[in-house]
């Protein structure tokens, strides 16, 4: 257990240090979301640079 500021101050509040499990998960999760938001990014990215596709392409061919 780990003191907390308000214990310190005269409260009498405790919390416990995350487990090492806990780390892990949380840095895991972190490195999920951080590639995620890359990939989203990129995405985002490439769709406002490429090149519209031209009328001909999009007309229907008879």
């Amino acid at each position: 257990m780990i003191r907390s500021y308000q214990a310190e101050h005269g409260g009498t509040v405790f919390y416990a240090a995350p487990t090492r499990r806990q780390k892990t998960a949380r840095t895991r999760l972190m490195a999920l979301m951080v590639i995620a938001m890359v990939a989203a990014s990129t995405g985002v990215v490439q769709a406002f640079s490429a090149r519209a596709t031209p009328i001909e392409m999009l007309a229907p061919a008879n």
